[in-house]
């Protein structure tokens, strides 16, 4: 098993970050989302690219009402001898003023196919997930900050997009 840790600052009040969050994140667990991870393999390997189609799950980890701040969130992979399911939780935390929060992503997954896939993430995996874990992470935070800058702009009278 894994581990996995990473962060990224978004360009959002916390006071308002959940509930941008939770526009984002696909929360209805009754219907398969899926999501399409792009992973840039790291420099010096050439400039490929892999991709997998996985389906994601996500929910509050306490109840709604009470604004949680922390989400589960797992995937399944479509073709699971080459990429891992994922199990973990987003959470938000304050950034460095008012004006700002981090999204966190931590969790756990077991390298695919066995102890070579073990050896293989030791060598490379564990660097492909923390990129493919701060990739999604920058994605959330990028329409997380739309939708921030939107709701600002309508206040000031400005159309909405």
């Amino acid at each position: 098993m894994s581990e996995i840790r990473e962060r990224v600052f978004v360009a959002c009040p916390l006071a308002h970050a959940h509930r941008y969050l939770a526009q984002v994140l696909p929360t209805d667990t009754s219907a398969e989302q899926s999501l399409v991870l792009r992973v840039p393999i790291p420099e010096g390997r050439g400039s490929a690219e892999l991709e997998q189609e996985v389906t994601v799950q996500c929910a509050p980890l306490t109840d709604p009402s009470h604004e949680s701040e922390v989400w589960r969130i797992s995937w399944t992979p479509r073709q699971p001898a080459i990429y891992p399911f994922f199990d973990g939780r987003i959470s938000i935390k304050a950034g460095e003023d008012y004006s700002s929060c981090r999204l966190v992503l931590e969790g756990n997954y077991e390298p695919p196919l066995g102890l070579p896939g073990r050896a293989f993430d030791a060598a490379l995996g564990r660097r492909i997930a923390g990129i493919t874990a701060r990739e999604l992470l920058r994605s959330i935070a990028k329409r997380m900050e739309e939708s921030c800058r939107a709701d600002e702009a309508h206040k000031q009278g400005e159309p909405r997009r």
